[in-house]
């Protein structure tokens, strides 16, 4: 669901911020929201880093040379990043509680 949310918020970003509501209000309503929460997190951050960081790095022209521009890209790549680090932090966080809970 994350890696479809997140290519969706960058290709149709109307549908893909829908899908991204529609998941977190059926996470809400189930009791381990964890696990849900840190895919939703892992997904959208890992392909919005794979998209833009694919467009950032074919953006760059040999010196000398005028290339494509992707000007501003910088805080979307920060931003992907993110919410990459807080999926894998909270993927993290729920294992570790799994193991430790007998049953």
């Amino acid at each position: 669901m994350g890696v479809t949310a997140g290519f969706a918020t960058l290709e149709l970003p109307s549908l893909g911020w829908l899908l991204v509501a529609a998941f977190a209000i059926v996470t809400l309503a189930n009791r381990d929201r964890l696990p849900a929460i840190a895919g939703i997190l892992t997904g959208l951050g890992g392909i919005w880093l794979t998209l833009l960081g694919r467009v950032a790095w074919t953006c760059r022209a040999p010196d000398g040379e005028i290339g494509c521009q992707a000007p501003g890209i910088e805080p979307w790549l920060v931003a992907g990043l993110a919410m990459l680090a807080c999926g894998v932090l909270l993927t993290a966080i729920w294992t570790r509680r799994r193991r430790r809970t007998p049953g």
